[in-house]
């Protein structure tokens, strides 16, 4: 009897590991890129699942460095990167109370994700404030991961864990005109809203192409 209640409860304790296991792996899936987030998962147990960074951009000045160092680093050539502004923001914010800037931020933001999800060739990196930003032509995007997979068109530098894309599929000009249209599509959907203090929304969009390195930070 003792051994099969022991059986038992070592059964259900790995089962909650794997679910575990399965739950962190799914959150940092839908956290980073499918590229990075594939790597972070393969070395878990030399970095740990409570110390992921945050995933963010550099100027080419990193192009070619190999001293990252474990950090996980990817380099894209001819990536477009869009910012958007909200005009009037901090003047709205002093007037309007905290939840209902919160809750404006959350009604244009949501519209905005779903523009990115019209075209996979955008990639929503992140918002800061009020500024929401998009890079275009990233490979480790959507769709071109999946495609990519096992094509070799990603070659590991697994001294310092950079990864160098020769981006066979990625059209520097489409990624470009992408990111431009969804500026002008956000421009759009902006001004049908209304901020907290009763007046139009209008933003800005500004956007460069340029070679890019993405990773996870800290």
């Amino acid at each position: 009897v003792n051994k099969k209640i022991i059986a038992a409860l070592t059964e259900s304790r790995e089962s909650a590991l794997v679910q575990q296991q399965e739950n962190q792996e799914n959150l940092i899936h839908s956290i980073f890129p499918p590229v990075v987030a594939d790597l972070l998962i393969e070395n878990k147990s030399q970095m740990g699942f409570g110390n992921f960074g945050t995933m963010s951009t550099c100027s080419s000045g990193l192009m070619g460095n190999k001293t990252i160092g474990k950090a996980v680093a990817h380099m894209h050539e001819e990536v477009s990167i869009l910012f958007t502004d909200i005009v009037g923001f901090t003047a709205m914010s002093q007037e309007c109370m905290p939840y209902q800037v919160m809750q404006f931020l959350h009604a244009l933001f949501l519209r905005f994700d779903d523009l990115c999800d019209m075209d996979d060739s955008l990639w929503k990196v992140e918002t800061i404030g009020d500024a929401f930003m998009v890079a275009s032509g990233l490979e480790v995007g959507k769709r071109a991961s999946s495609e990519n997979e096992g094509s070799g068109s990603l070659q590991s530098k697994c001294s310092s864990r950079v990864l160098v894309s020769h981006k066979p599929n990625i059209d520097p000009q489409g990624s470009a005109d992408s990111a431009i249209k969804f500026g002008r599509s956000a421009i759009r959907v902006a001004a049908r809203l209304t901020m907290p203090n009763g007046q139009p929304c209008q933003i800005r969009a500004g956007v460069h192409t340029g070679d890019v390195c993405s990773g996870v930070v800290g």
